[in-house]
């Protein structure tokens, strides 16, 4: 528990205007005050939100994890990634989590666990990742958005720790998700794997 979660900050946003409107993302300006004393102007990204999610399957008393290898433009480089995606308008976070799975990887999840959204970049973006953790998949393929060139992976759960301490792996949501999901594995499914 955040001792204060409840605290009221010192700070305060006045003043915001949005001058930028974007299909998944706003540029807004906040001017921000302390009492009446103007402190400065901040560039904040508005982001509708979107998932993350780790699919898995259990074979032989082995976990495997289905990722996505795909381009990405804003930094020029191939990442490996778990699949994710952006949500579209309105959009509930666990037909999202469906969508891109059909999309990325040709799967449709039947068990869904949501663990917990978290905040990519609290510092200058309002966007918050849905992170879930998938499995039963089953064979079920939608269109790929236009501008994605995907390459699915099906790897055993011990090679991405590995691909993370030698840098293979440097999607910051993966990472995370990774983590989380094996801390997932110990509370919830140690029993399962030993019998």
């Amino acid at each position: 528990m955040n001792p204060l979660a409840d605290k009221k900050p010192a700070l305060k946003r006045l003043n915001s205007k949005v001058i930028h409107n974007g299909e998944y993302i706003n540029l807004r300006q906040d001017e921000l005050f302390k009492g009446d004393n103007y402190l400065s102007t901040r560039d904040v990204i508005e982001h509708v939100g979107s998932i993350v999610s780790v699919p898995y399957e259990i074979i032989d008393k082995k976990i495997y994890v289905y990722m996505v290898n795909q381009w990405r433009n804003p930094i020029d480089k191939w990442l490996l990634e778990f699949p994710a995606g952006t949500l579209n308008s309105n959009e509930d976070p666990y037909e999202a989590v469906v969508r891109e799975l059909q999309e990325e990887i040709g799967m449709i999840p039947q068990d869904i666990e949501l663990w917990s959204p978290f905040f990519v970049a609290p510092g200058w973006c309002t966007e918050k990742i849905y992170c879930f953790f998938t499995t039963n998949l089953k064979s079920s393929k939608l269109q790929s958005d236009i501008d994605e060139e995907i390459y699915v992976e099906k790897l055993e759960l011990s090679e991405i720790h590995q691909m993370i301490q030698d840098k293979q792996i440097t999607d910051l949501k993966t990472i995370t998700a990774f983590y989380v999901f094996k801390e997932f594995l110990n509370k919830n499914m140690k029993h399962n794997l030993d019998n």
